[in-house]
């Protein structure tokens, strides 16, 4: 007996909801649909150069039962002729309207945007470097080894002439990769081109980044150099040696000597000095830090040559 009640209380139950949806979705709705925009019939060796909407906003008035209908009847599209269009006004509600077959109780009341303006120009391909839009950080104790590979490191990009003009370069979408300590190797997808309709050669691009662990040393040694001296002076580093204290991945650190670097100061920053000592400039190999410097600044003597 307890079961029996337990059915049709459920049966009242779902009763109950059919009865109130049934005149729920006889109540007027508005709903707003989102519906991507296409152009077809793009003649050839055009391309389209004013920004357009990925898809337009649409708003529909009708009864629930016919909204549902519309909503579930599958994603509607709107597509329109470029090449008819451009030598129309823009887009605007009536052509929207025309597209859209409604079955009777549902009213179109609005798009977003109001109008839509579809100009052609020549088509052009162009060449461009990738920029990355990335940032790295490492854990403690680990650093980068060499340079960021980039593959493909440029990509070719197809579209209106006149839109090509204004690109010098294409970035990434961003990205950031924190405390790393092992070897990166990422895709990376492009930067969307917004609201314009370009092309490109590839969607995205492979990011290579060597991670080791860090470590330092010592090259005692290094000597100095002073450039641009003229031919009737003569210049005395005290001392004329330095030493560096340097960081980087450990294999590399391995590999190197003091004769992969390279210690400058200019005769004009002498000239120039009013302390009796000058600073120094310091090229390493790529990847390799400069942690100090001993001494800081190198005291100089200046004299004829003998």
């Amino acid at each position: 007996m307890r079961k029996r009640n337990i059915h049709i209380l459920i049966i009242a139950g779902l009763f109950g909801i059919l009865t109130w949806v049934s005149v729920s979705l006889r109540e007027q709705y508005v709903v707003t649909v989102s519906v991507p925009l296409l152009l077809e019939d793009i003649p050839d060796g055009y391309a389209v150069k004013s920004p357009l909407p990925r898809e337009l906003q649409l708003r529909f008035r009708g009864d629930g039962w016919r909204l549902a209908g519309l909503l579930m009847g599958g994603e509607p599209k709107l597509a329109f002729s470029a090449a008819a269009q451009t030598s129309r006004r823009p887009l605007a509600y009536n052509d929207v309207a025309e597209r859209m077959r409604l079955t009777p109780g549902i009213q179109l009341i609005d798009v977003k945007p109001e109008s839509v303006r579809i100009d052609l120009d020549r088509a052009g391909r162009k060449r461009v470097p990738v920029t990355l839009d990335c940032v790295a950080s490492f854990r403690e104790g680990y650093g980068q080894v060499g340079p960021t590979i980039v593959d493909p490191d440029s990509i070719t990009i197809v579209g209106a002439e006149s839109l090509l003009k204004g690109i010098g370069s294409w970035t990434t979408a961003q990205r950031v990769f924190e405390n790393l300590r092992a070897p990166l190797d990422e895709r990376i997808p492009l930067a969307s081109p917004g609201p314009y309709l370009l092309a490109f050669s590839v969607p995205d691009v492979r990011i290579s980044i060597t991670v080791e662990p860090f470590a330092e040393k010592v090259f005692a040694g290094v000597p100095v150099d002073v450039t641009d001296v003229p031919s009737n002076r003569e210049v005395i580093l005290i001392p004329p040696r330095i030493e560096l204290v340097v960081r980087a991945g450990i294999k590399q650190l391995s590999a190197l000597s003091a004769v992969d670097f390279r210690v400058t100061t200019d005769y004009a920053r002498i000239t120039a000095d009013s302390m009796g000592a000058v600073d120094t400039d310091i090229a390493a190999p790529a990847g390799v830090q400069i942690v100090g410097k001993r001494p800081e600044r190198v005291q100089y003597i200046v004299r004829k040559p003998l």
